[in-house]
């Protein structure tokens, strides 16, 4: 339905319902000539405060007789309105600021005139909804960090929502992200609020703290902050580092995507010197991100978590299987983005992008005459079919500036997409693929890509993507044993999404950090700090 026949079946909506209410006190002739003489252009003020939805607000009121929704028969804020505004007391608890819905007004409620109160209400309903539905900031234009369809922020419906139920409750639980792990964050952050006043002096990074017995002056304060993250048990009173601190300390490095083997070294210590305001942070702009989300994935689908380093399959809800990937480096970021997954490609030849053949590769055949060779890459000039041979070229004399070939990797151990890689032809040349340089899956922190993400097991992702098809396990080995180039396409499109979290619940509903790689957080957090009015 098209943007302008859904608005015009809500008033028609508003009109039917609205015709069927007797005439009563509610309906009020000043509130008639105050919105009707406010200058369509102009901007509307209450006090010192603009009323941003002085339109929404004047189709609405004209189409229900200009019938108060909420006050009492005898002129005071009904029960919808001191919920409203409590509800906006508390909306920092979402990473929100209560000042952005008129909040300075609402706790002024007894000064204001009734036609002030009612407008006061009725816009921060709007805005909050507004928020709540699509996230208080424009994805798009926070570094185009975000790149998706943008989610519908229109929050007329939801004022006819509240007419018919009279529940301020229901209509915000609609708006809000119905996943659990919102919720998760949403309780996370009132948790760290509480810690922001606690004194967190840094740890000195070194020495390492490394086997089980060990003394250190750090210890006490080590686990005093696991056990304000709740990693320690309170009643834990030890000196020394014993089993049960050493136990919290591998559950802490799994929360933060550290090596989990237990040892206090300098990761590990930094992410404990992370204070609960910076952590607070994190929340603040990852319930944003969830704001943004898409809540539309699919019955099936891969996700990809930048920041994390992981790939999941999720099907009706359950993880059917997880695995650690390689994502861009600071300098070729991976994006944000969503499509779907069409096709597999088998022994795949691999067509350097021109920005990498100039930028990474022309130094390696300058730095050796055998680079093209022992790599298996052929060399193409222009838009010719026919190899060129690299011996008759004068690598010295060729610039990034004059580059005029394709390089073309032929399928093979040394291939950088080695045996798979995963379509969804997209606008940023980015999809999955495998890699032949498996130990870099040993490292915590995986950013060292150009941009495509490098999965550790393709064939188990190849094996679920062609679940019940006749591309079993052993006709992809076997396929991939050939060395020939093939082509599979999905029976039924599977939907990617890559995403960015620093800050998220897991499947278990434990709360998750990672590291910023790509320093966005504060970017978003400053835009969130900035009021509305």
């Amino acid at each position: 339905m098209s943007p302008f026949k859904s608005k015009f079946f809500f008033w028609v909506l508003t009109l039917l319902w609205f015709s069927i209410l007797p005439k009563s006190a509610f309906a009020d002739e000043k509130l008639r000539q105050i919105l009707e003489r406010s200058d369509e252009n102009a901007s509307f003020t209450i006090g010192d405060q603009a009323i941003f939805n002085i339109s929404l607000l004047r189709s609405f009121y004209q189409n229900s007789q200009f019938r108060f929704l909420w006050h009492t028969k005898q002129g005071r804020p009904n029960a919808m309105a001191l919920e409203l505004v409590d509800t906006i007391a508390s909306i920092d608890d979402e990473g929100l600021l209560p000042n952005d819905y008129h909040y300075k007004l609402l706790q002024e409620l007894d000064t204001l005139s009734e036609i002030d109160r009612e407008l006061v209400l009725s816009d921060a309903f709007l805005t909050l909804v507004s928020h709540l539905k699509a996230g208080k900031t424009d994805a798009q234009q926070i570094k185009s960090e975000w790149k998706s369809i943008p989610k519908a922020r229109d929050p007329s419906p939801q004022l006819i929502q509240l007419v018919n139920t009279q529940s301020l409750s229901k209509v915000l639980a609609d708006v809000r992200p119905a996943d659990a792990r919102y919720a998760v964050m949403k309780q996370a952050l009132i948790s760290l609020r509480k810690l922001t006043k606690v004194e967190w002096l840094p740890l000195t990074l070194s020495p390492v703290i490394k086997t089980i017995g060990a003394s250190d002056p750090r210890i006490v304060d080590i686990a005093t902050r696991l056990k304000l993250l709740n990693e320690l048990p309170p009643e834990w009173n030890n000196t020394v580092y014993d089993e049960e601190l050493f136990a919290a300390v591998k559950q802490f490095q799994q929360r933060h995507g550290l090596k989990e083997d237990g040892v206090l070294g300098k990761e590990s210590l930094k992410a404990l010197n992370i204070t609960p305001t910076d952590r607070e942070r994190a929340l603040t702009v990852n319930l944003e991100r969830f704001r943004w989300l898409d809540e539309k994935l699919g019955n099936k689908y891969v996700l990809v978590n930048i920041a994390g380093f992981y790939l999941r399959v999720i099907e009706n809800n359950e993880l059917m299987l997880e695995m650690p990937v390689i994502v861009g480096r600071e300098f070729r970021k991976t994006p944000v983005f969503s499509d779907k997954i069409r096709y597999l490609v088998m022994n795949p030849q691999w067509v350097v992008p021109t920005t990498l053949a100039v930028e990474d590769k022309l130094p390696a055949i300058k730095a050796d005459p055998n680079y093209l060779k022992h790599f298996g890459f052929s060399v193409y000039e222009g838009s010719s079919r026919t190899a060129t041979d690299p011996n008759d070229i004068d690598w010295n004399r060729v610039t990034k500036r004059n580059f005029n070939f394709r390089l073309v990797q032929d399928a093979g151990p040394l291939n950088a997409l080695g045996q798979i890689k995963f379509m969804f032809p997209n606008e940023f040349d980015v999809y999955l693929h495998d890699t032949p340089a498996r130990e870099l899956f040993a490292q915590a922190q995986r950013d060292f890509s150009s941009g495509c993400i490098r999965v550790s097991a393709p064939l188990l992702l190849a094996e679920n993507l062609l679940a019940g098809t006749e591309w079993n396990v052993d006709r992809i080995k076997l396929q991939l044993s050939s060395s020939e180039t093939k082509t599979v396409h999905l029976k039924q499109v599977v939907p990617v999404h890559i995403e960015y979290w620093t800050a998220f619940a897991d499947i278990n509903g434990v709360m998750n950090f990672r590291a910023d790689i790509y320093k966005r957080d504060a970017v978003l957090y400053a835009a969130m700090q900035q009021p509305l009015f």
